[in-house]
């Protein structure tokens, strides 16, 4: 049967749906009307994050706006406008030194897991020789 067959037969000759598609037709009405309300709560709930979430950033730039505005004046008035040589050279090493610090940090800290990780194998395995050893002497002593 192909699908035009099958579809005219479900119509009868009034052109109406046969009788026993009512109930899907209930269900599909009160499926739309509950989806539709869940939809409208759910858009209400978003504004409102939304607004929110508006307000907390507009909240945030202010008081970060006037901290970063101080801060900026403070370095301002800290380097000044006639600073010298040794200043900037003293300037450009703490960058250099803080550069190398945090290249030697990274390159060390998956040098330092693995021995940590090494470390501690090693005394598992000390430990796990010790107990069983220790379970081997408890049960001779418990049997003589």
């Amino acid at each position: 049967m192909r699908d035009g067959e099958d579809l005219a037969r479900q119509v009868d000759r009034t052109g109406k749906r046969p009788g026993w598609l009512k109930p899907l037709r209930w269900l599909r009405g009160r499926l739309s009307r509950a989806v539709g309300r869940v939809r409208d709560r759910v858009r209400a709930s978003a504004r409102s994050v939304r607004s929110l979430a508006s307000r907390a950033t507009d909240w945030l730039s202010d008081q970060v706006g006037s901290r970063a505005r101080l801060i900026r004046t403070l370095f301002r008035a800290a380097i000044g406008e006639d600073r010298g040589f040794g200043f900037w050279w003293l300037v450009v090493t703490v960058a250099i030194a803080l550069a190398i610090g945090l290249l030697v940090a990274v390159l060390l800290s998956p040098v330092i897991g693995l021995l940590a990780a090494l470390i501690v194998g090693i005394w598992m395995l000390v430990r796990g020789g010790r107990s069983s050893a220790s379970r081997q002497t408890a049960k001779a002593r418990l049997a003589s």
